[in-house]
């Protein structure tokens, strides 16, 4: 019977220990995710939610926060976005070279895909087909650089460059929606550079 309770008494120290990391482990997490930001420059979380308040369109209060913290990087993309969505293409392109110019993300690249709808929105199609090509060196088989490529290449009337594309992005992705839309394309580029 010593030896139980000897048993009991050195597992109580591990008890302990254990109970202890429990409650500690959870509180700091919490502690480090709800903890300030170090000075320096605000969050894009933060600035948007100081200017929600305000009775301004989205696409003003973006506008408003660029005028108070200009070349912030996350700024830019959302303000490129919201031009793009109301169709002022040159500044969406604008907005989304500066982005560019300052991002550092491992995503960031993607963004040309909507740098090139805003090409294509302005008839700049050296301009788009630039930033897919762009995307495609990076990433041969991206779906939506490839559809993109195909979309334009076939309105310029180069229909076996789409096709090229088309197929490319069918065979790399065929359950992609983009590859359903090509393949539904394709027959109607039955003539290798005539008219479809």
């Amino acid at each position: 019977m010593g030896s139980e309770t000897g048993n009991v008494r050195a597992r109580r120290p591990a008890k302990i220990a254990f109970l202890i990391a429990l409650l500690a482990v959870p509180a700091l997490l919490l502690w480090v995710y709800f903890a300030p930001q170090e000075a320096g420059k605000p969050t894009f979380e933060k600035l948007q939610s100081e200017t929600e308040s305000k009775s301004q369109t989205p696409l003003e209060s973006m506008e408003d926060m660029w005028e108070h913290h200009p070349g912030h990087g996350p700024i830019a993309l959302e303000l490129a976005n919201l031009y793009l969505q109301d169709g002022q293409y040159r500044k969406a392109i604008e907005f989304y070279n500066v982005f560019l110019e300052q991002d550092t993300s491992e995503a960031g690249w993607l963004v040309r895909l909507d740098l090139c709808r805003a090409y294509s929105g302005l008839m700049m199609t050296d301009s788009a087909l630039a930033q897919l090509n762009r995307m495609l060196e990076r990433d041969p088989s991206h779906a939506g650089a490839l559809y993109n490529l195909g979309a334009i290449q076939a309105n310029a009337g180069s229909f076996s460059a789409a096709r090229a594309a088309w197929e490319k992005l069918i065979e790399a992705h065929p359950q992609d929606t983009l590859a359903v839309y090509a393949k539904a394309a394709l027959p109607k580029l039955n003539k290798p550079d005539g008219h479809p």
